[in-house]
């Protein structure tokens, strides 16, 4: 099926929002770039695990960092950011509350939804209870899909979400460069779109000079060696941009 034709909120459009000036966005009469930052968090201490210090103050001492550090640098290029935590503790005190939004830039709203893990039933292999008698329990492996209910309630209020883990740090830039990616696939999936074989190749590319092509591994129709393969508008609609984590370890105790 063809590609959807652009509309005012496209790719395209968010782009330009998010990479105008900072000044601009006080004197154009479009409003500035939205961004809801949702940051999901098991514990709001320590508990010894993974090389941690037990009773260690996660949320003051490693959270709270890695949130103003990504926010604020959305903030300076003049957009409008809210934070929403979504917690896998039973209460975020009013003290807390207080110590995040006192931390955060001026004009960033805050929420939180505390004791936010689902529960469920666990289950046999072949989706049986494991018992007849068997109560309903925390489901912790589930707190990481909490933040589809917010992005729900919200999804007509901002422009762009942001959904992460506690310990990642997330900064405007990175927003920036998902945004590029997107638009570079989408342009490259319409070219595909209108090309007389629904295709496109790779410009510049290298001279295949293999004698013989990979085999599947997963039961696709080419191989895992595609590299330089034209790919279809179709094949392209199913590209998203992505990150990839890497550790960051302290030089100072090497």
């Amino acid at each position: 099926s063809p590609l959807p034709p652009s509309h005012p909120h496209d790719l395209e459009r968010a782009l330009s929002l998010a990479t105008r000036p900072a000044e601009d966005t006080f004197t154009e009469d479009e409003p500035p770039f939205r961004v809801l930052f949702v940051i999901t968090t098991l514990s709001e201490y320590d508990r010894g695990t993974r090389g941690t210090t037990s009773g260690a103050d996660r949320l003051k001492d490693l959270v709270l960092p890695l949130m103003v550090d990504g926010v604020a640098s959305m903030v300076e290029r003049g957009w409008h950011v809210d934070v929403y935590l979504i917690c896998g503790f039973e209460t975020l005190s009013e003290s807390r509350r207080e110590m995040i939004t006192e931390a955060l830039p001026d004009g960033v709203g805050f929420e939180a939804w505390d004791d936010a893990i689902p529960y469920f039933y666990e289950k046999k292999y072949n989706g049986n209870l494991k018992s007849d008698d068997q109560t309903i329990e925390l489901a912790s492996h589930g707190l990481a899909r909490q933040h589809r209910f917010v992005v729900r309630d919200k999804l007509l209020d901002y422009d762009f979400f942001l959904a992460f883990e506690d310990d990642m740090r997330i900064t405007a830039d990175h927003v920036v460069n998902f945004l590029e990616m997107s638009v570079e696939i989408d342009r490259l999936a319409r070219m595909a779109e209108e090309s007389p074989d629904g295709k496109i190749d790779v410009p510049n590319a290298p001279e295949d000079r293999r004698r013989a092509r990979g085999t599947s591994t997963d039961k696709a129709s080419v191989g895992n060696d595609v590299v330089h393969d034209p790919m279809t508008a179709e094949q392209l609609r199913r590209l998203w941009p992505g990150f990839i984590r890497t550790e960051v370890l302290d030089t100072r105790e090497l």
